[in-house]
């Protein structure tokens, strides 16, 4: 099963003279091979992220605060919160939102012009160095990537088709109380703070195999 997603969702500018601030927000994201969009929340330090994959609803919550990145799964007719390290999400969650979770990886920005995307203006910016990938992005006034376009790649990698900025419902960001916290090898203090389990229902933890992999085409 492909599980293609967001995340690196930090915050940042490039070709801009100072960092600026992403607000609270929740989007709707076409992702390329991907039928329906994924839908996408941020407030403050936390992110998540909702998708359908082959008819599998998985839901990501990273939570930069805690320093965990949040799994919520249905197996077996089990509900579970999968809990990893916060820096396995780089690595989980390689796509941006924004510019500075490109910057921060190393990507080198050079501003090309001015275009609208669902008639919002963007600034169009070429882009080198993100996961080795290269392409151009359109960013609005926020510093939010509303377009990405992978080189080589005839149509957009993902799309933002609707945006709203707010505050977002605290209840978008925590563990469901009906789903049993599974801390994988690497939380640390998290194990202890969320009480986990493993999948048997005793002390220890599943395998920490990574559940998704990059969307980003490959030569």
């Amino acid at each position: 099963m492909r599980a293609l997603i967001f995340g690196c969702l930090l915050i940042g500018a490039a070709c801009a003279a100072k960092a600026q601030t992403v607000p609270d927000l929740y989007a709707k994201i076409r992702l390329a091979g991907f039928e329906a969009p994924i839908e996408l929340r941020r407030s403050g330090d936390k992110t998540r992220i909702d998708l359908n994959a082959a008819g599998v609803q998985q839901t990501y919550i990273v939570d930069q605060e805690r320093g965990i990145l949040v799994n919520l799964i249905v197996t077996n007719g089990r509900r579970l919160a999968l809990v990893f390290p916060a820096d396995r999400g780089a690595a989980l969650l390689p796509l941006p939102i924004d510019m500075a979770s490109m910057e921060a990886r190393g990507a080198v920005l050079k501003p090309m012009g001015a275009s609208l995307l669902a008639g919002q203006p963007c600034r169009l910016i070429e882009f080198s160095g993100y996961l080795n990938q290269s392409g151009v992005i359109c960013v609005n006034a926020a510093g939010l990537i509303l377009q990405m376009t992978q080189k080589g790649r005839n149509a957009a990698l993902f799309q933002v088709s609707s945006l709203t900025t707010g505050a977002q419902d605290a209840k978008w960001f925590s563990i469901p109380p009906d789903y049993q916290t599974v801390a994988l090898p690497g939380v640390g203090g998290a194990a202890e703070r969320y009480g986990s389990e493993d999948a048997a229902g005793k002390p220890g933890a599943p395998s920490d195999k990574a559940p998704v992999k990059s969307p980003f085409r490959t030569k």
